[in-house]
Parts: structure tokens; C-alpha cells; sequence
């Protein structure tokens, strides 16, 4: 029987530092492990600006295989000063610890697991929840610091003292989190497609919101195609599927695809390639000599003339077809798109403002 922990329970008020301490943590954990790791976060309640928390930093490094912590990566986090726990209790983690030799107190907490474990988005949810509930942090917090005094020395206790709250607040923050937010820019080639889905991509994370980008070309070129899936969409949807996982391990909350579509079946699959999709398509639409000068401008020789019969061909599939939920004029500034692209799909208001 392990001895009991007696070691002093203190709640501090949030430190600006603690911020820094992770990205230092982080930096020598993926220079100790390279590729084997995928992502690394920072969890807990020293990672939600304004939280009361112990004065421990927690670190979820997402990794490929955890068995690699077991034998080659356990020694090279032993020479950056952390002690290998094992599981320590969880089915599928790998847990260190870093002591302050000073003080005898638990520094950093470290908590691994491998791509695809459900223990990723139970962190994730649950400190994204609290970074945009500030009521709820705000009775987390008073709580912890209640605990804290009324078990100065007894870390068992504290942390029986929160599990209820804790277990309903992760309940809450799964059901938010587990909806996926997609948005499927589309339209005719040389429309500006992925230049529109970027920016779009980009104004998202400037607001806060972990966004993964995927230009759909990208995912299916592979040559020679299928016969009869001359563009590829049953490879893009099975790399959309494969790929996933690891951009949500890496805490994407959202997906912008852009890609052409041309049918009600093929969107209803990109949807089904994403657990949790809230699909947004968004067409793009501009004049066919617009297009066609875009395409001239980056295209030569058989490839352009293969582009403009393209563009034809989708242009006019397009205007006769109700394909997408909003429709886009692309003969416009790409910041107002993006605007306008922001107020059809709502995703920040979605996202940035849970519910309560």
C-alpha cells in the first residue's frame, strides 16, 4: 500500500509565468522525444488565464505509440529530470513527474497518451470550457481554494472535494466539444477557393479557435485515379477520415475544407468522414471571364486549357444546381468574404460562447 501523500495542498491566484513554464516544458520534451510526438498541450487549471490552481504545470504530450515512454523516451524525459510513474492508474497514459529539488515540490505533471485516446478530448473539452465559461472558472476556482484550507495537508481529500463538480463541468464541456463545426468552401475552379478557405482559416484562429485547414486537392492525388472516380473523392474521404483524429488530438475545434463538390452525395460524405459535423457549405460564385482570367494568370499550355474546360463545365453545373447553404459573389475582397463567411457560419459564436 502506497504511503499516504502529505505533502501541502496550496491554491495560488493564476501566475502570468505559468504560461512560459509550459512553452519551456514543451520545447524540451519535443526535443527529447521528436517525431514520436504529435502535439503538445497545456491542461489543468494553470492553463486557463485567471484560475486559481496548485503551482503545478500540467503537460499532455499527444503521442504516436506510448509504448515509447516505457523504454527510449522514459530515459530521455529521466535527463530532462522527470520520474516515470507508469499508468498510475489510467488505463493508456504515461505519467511523469518533475520535482523542484529546492523545495521537494511537485513542478510539472506530465500526462501522455497516444492519438485516439479519449482522455485527449476530456482534457482538451474540459479547459476549453472553462477558458470561455468565466463563471464557471470563477466557482472552480473558489472552490479549489475552500478545499485548500479545509485540507492543508491531505491531497486525497481535495481532490474527493472536487470530483462532482469537476465530473459534471467535463460532462458539459464533452457534449459542447464532441460538435464539429465544418465549413466546405466550393465552387468552380479558379473561383479562389482555397484562398478564400485559408483566410478563413486564419481569421478563426486570430479569434481563438483551433482550426484545421485542409486545401482537398492536396488529399487526393494519386495517380493513376480510381476508375470511376475520375477526381478522387473516395481517396479525399478516406484521408478525411485517417486525418482527423490527429488534427482533433492536436485540439482542432473546427475544419475548413475547401473543395470542389457536385452533388448533395458527395457533401452528405464529407460530412460522415467528420464524427460530430455541423456542415456549412459555402459557394463561391463570380462571372466565367473572371474565372477565366484568374486561371490565366496561373496556369499555361494544355494545363490551362484543361482549367478553363473545367471552369465551364462546374460554372455551368453550378448555376443550374442549389449545391451550398450561402452563396458567395468571389468577384470581391477576400477580407469581405471572410466577413461575410464568419456571420453565415457562426462558428465563433458557437465556439468562442458555449452554452451555459
Amino acid at each position: 500500500m502506497d504511503p499516504k501523500d502529505e505533502r501541502p495542498v496550496v491554491v495560488v491566484d493564476h501566475q502570468a509565468s505559468w504560461a512560459a513554464q509550459f512553452e519551456a516544458e514543451a520545447v524540451a520534451i519535443h526535443r527529447a522525444l521528436a517525431t514520436e510526438v504529435v502535439y503538445i498541450h497545456h491542461i489543468g487549471s494553470t492553463a486557463v488565464s485567471g484560475l486559481a490552481a496548485k503551482p503545478i504545470i500540467d503537460i499532455l504530450p499527444v503521442v504516436r505509440d506510448v509504448s515509447v515512454l516505457d523504454g527510449a523516451g522514459a530515459a530521455a524525459l529521466a535527463r530532462l529530470g522527470y520520474e516515470a510513474r507508469g499508468e498510475y492508474g489510467l488505463a493508456g497514459r504515461r505519467y511523469f513527474v518533475k520535482v523542484d529539488a529546492r523545495r521537494g515540490a511537485h513542478q510539472v505533471h506530465v500526462h501522455a497518451y497516444a492519438v485516439g485516446h479519449p482522455d485527449i478530448a476530456r482534457h482538451l473539452a474540459f479547459r476549453d470550457y472553462l477558458r470561455h465559461q468565466s463563471s464557471v472558472a470563477a466557482a472552480y476556482g473558489r472552490l479549489k481554494a475552500a478545499l485548500a484550507e479545509q485540507h492543508p495537508r491531505d491531497i486525497e481529500a481535495y481532490m474527493d472535494g472536487k470530483d462532482a463538480f469537476v465530473k459534471e463541468q467535463e460532462e458539459r464541456a464533452l457534449a459542447w466539444w464532441a460538435t464539429v463545426p465544418v465549413v466546405l468552401v466550393t465552387g468552380p475552379v479558379g473561383v479562389g477557393k482555397t484562398t478564400v478557405a485559408s483566410a478563413l482559416a486564419d481569421a478563426l484562429v486570430d479569434e481563438g479557435v483551433p482550426t484545421a485547414f485542409v486545401d482537398g486537392d492536396a488529399l487526393t492525388e494519386v495517380h493513376p485515379a480510381s476508375p470511376g472516380d475520375a477526381w478522387g473523392e473516395g481517396v479525399l474521404v478516406a484521408n478525411l477520415e485517417a486525418t482527423w483524429g490527429v488534427y482533433r488530438a492536436a485540439g482542432a475545434r473546427c475544419l475548413v475544407l475547401a473543395q470542389v463538390v457536385e452533388s448533395e452525395d458527395g457533401i452528405r460524405q464529407f460530412a460522415e468522414a467528420i464524427p460530430g459535423a455541423d456542415l456549412t457549405v459555402i459557394r463561391l460564385d463570380a462571372p466565367l471571364d473572371v474565372i477565366h482570367r484568374r486561371i490565366a494568370q496561373r496556369e499555361a499550355g494544355e494545363a490551362e486549357a484543361w482549367h478553363l474546360e473545367r471552369a465551364r463545365t462546374l460554372h455551368t453545373l453550378y448555376r443550374q444546381s442549389p449545391l451550398g447553404h450561402v452563396t458567395l459573389d468571389a468577384d470581391r475582397p477576400v477580407p469581405a468574404l471572410v466577413d461575410q463567411a464568419l456571420a453565415a457560419t457562426r462558428v465563433i459564436e458557437r465556439l468562442v460562447t458555449p452554452p451555459e
